[in-house]
């Protein structure tokens, strides 16, 4: 097996998984209050082409198509608005941490996943690796920075993921059945299952939450570095920076990049050296423009949920909204069932869940607890006056490690990255030949899929180049029929390891 030493864009340091640990205690003495308040210019250039929906060869290469169609190879349709009238009113985007489609759902019958099997690299060969069933607590991180994920991709093999952290760590080489993950599992049989959802980059967690945001990471392809100031992060550290992509870089530049990063495995480290060549270490509070400027300007109400000095909180890295009137609409994730049951619920809302509940691999963080979490929520939803005008979008910020099958597209120098579990949860679910009514979505999307389906409900401009080219989650509505009312309350899970369980404390 060819091994790979960490490099630049590696996992998360020490200091964040010791915050982490020291969280989760804090976290567990609160889980039963969270209870009882339940109550209830970038180029499209793909490294794959084509409408084909089954399994993809791991030695696919670079194609001229546009991507995945839905179920009848159907085009993807881009910079097209959704036809029909759009009655969502409500918009929440969840975004816990760090799994695959292939482990999550990879088994999930008609899906795009992979089965038992995955792909690695030993002696500059491709090998067969089987995928062990997954764990419900993870016993460690994965490494799944940006370097990460060019080497487990491998421009396009798909087979790298066996030489991430100096190739001795298999360990994300695993699947969950509908017995791991019920919950989850429920959700895709009524509603839909987004199968060809990508991360926007190669990873990891802060940069990917800015694109959910902002449709772009102003370059930043690791997390905070560099910091000096105890329980400060972002713009609240003036030390703490991350490795950017330098913001003059010319077409030739970029197709360049590209070309190393499509052949990283080919010259390792060489081309991981040269590609960091055109990095800067930035300051990580700084100013681009976000979707909640937008929103500001059209009079709609938005709120930011996610807990105060993590990395995950992409807000508090915009100088302009953690410096100024619009930091009051950045809030604890416990605000957000209390605003659901104060009639208070603004219009587009993201959270980031609690450590304890986000399902990131390490730190003794329960999947089940994370299913708990979600389905809590979900709940609190669907028991709301909201629920017939809302759409629910639940994603995995990176691919943490984990083997997934499907060739990413290439859109330009900063991913996209492997793709995430998606649900699309709503009234208005487009409905299909799952178990219970549900539907997989085969079109392609990322996170800035979320934010052009936002600018689409509200009448908003885009962002970026990214947000302009997305496809606005077309395949997942159907606004030409009446909604389907009936809820689906699920109830908790009651075997979880004590300690990170919603039903136990």
């Amino acid at each position: 097996m060819s091994g790979r030493m960490q490099l630049p864009g590696g996992s998360r340091s020490f200091r964040f998984s010791r915050r982490r640990q020291l969280r989760n205690r804090r976290l567990g003495v609160l889980a039963v209050v969270i209870v009882l308040v339940a109550g209830v210019a970038f180029v499209w250039h793909p490294w794959r082409s084509g409408g084909n929906t089954g399994p993809v060869s791991a030695r696919s290469r670079r194609g001229n198509g546009n991507g995945n169609g839905d179920a009848n190879n159907t085009p993807n349709p881009r910079n097209t608005k959704l036809s029909g009238k759009n009655p969502i009113k409500h918009i929440v985007f969840l975004v816990k941490e760090n799994r695959t489609f292939d482990e999550y759902f990879g088994l999930y019958p008609g899906a795009d996943g992979a089965h038992g099997t995955g792909k690695g690299l030993q002696g500059g060969k491709t090998i067969d690796i089987p995928l062990a069933r997954a764990p419900d607590v993870q016993p460690h991180d994965i490494t799944h920075g940006f370097n990460s994920g060019l080497l487990s991709i491998d421009g396009g093999r798909m087979d790298g993921y066996n030489t991430i952290k100096d190739g001795t760590d298999r360990s994300g080489y695993n699947e969950f059945t509908r017995a791991g993950i019920p919950n989850y599992w429920k959700y895709a049989d009524r509603f839909v299952l987004a199968d060809h959802f990508f991360t926007s980059m190669y990873g990891p967690t802060t940069p990917e939450h800015l694109y959910t945001v902002a449709a772009q990471a102003d370059g930043i392809v690791d997390n905070p570095q560099n910091s000096s100031v105890s329980n400060q992060f972002l713009c609240d550290d003036p030390t703490e920076t991350a490795p950017a992509f330098d913001k003059n870089l010319t077409p030739a530049d970029v197709k360049q990049i590209k070309t190393w990063e499509d052949h990283i495995q080919d010259h390792y480290p060489t081309n991981v050296f040269k590609i960091a060549h055109f990095w800067h270490q930035q300051r990580l509070c700084f100013d681009i423009p976000v979707i909640t400027d937008e929103l500001d300007r059209a009079g709609v109400g938005w709120k930011y949920y996610s807990e105060p000095e993590q990395i995950q909180d992409a807000m508090a890295a915009i100088h302009h909204v953690w410096k100024g009137p619009d930091r009051a609409r950045v809030q604890d994730p416990t605000h957000f069932i209390d605003d659901i049951k104060g009639g208070r619920l603004p219009a587009v809302s993201w959270i980031n869940p609690p450590d304890s509940y986000n399902e990131h691999p390490g730190g003794g963080i329960s999947v089940c607890a994370g299913e708990n979490w979600t389905v809590q929520h979900i709940n609190a939803l669907m028991h709301s006056k909201y629920w017939a005008s809302t759409a629910i979008v639940v994603v995995w910020d990176d691919f943490g490690g984990f083997y997934d099958h499907v060739v990413p597209p290439h859109y330009d120098v900063m991913g996209l990255g492997p793709r995430t579990p998606a649900l699309i949860i709503s009234p208005w679910a487009r409905r299909g030949s799952s178990p219970d009514g549900g539907y997989i979505d085969h079109h392609t999307y990322e996170f800035s899929s979320v934010l052009r389906f936002i600018e689409d409900t509200f009448g908003l401009k885009p962002l970026t180049a990214r947000d302009r080219q997305a496809d606005p989650l077309s395949g997942a509505f159907d606004f030409s029929d009446q909604p389907d009312l009936q809820k689906l309350v699920l109830p908790y899970r009651t075997t979880c390891p004590y300690g990170s369980d919603l039903t136990k404390e």
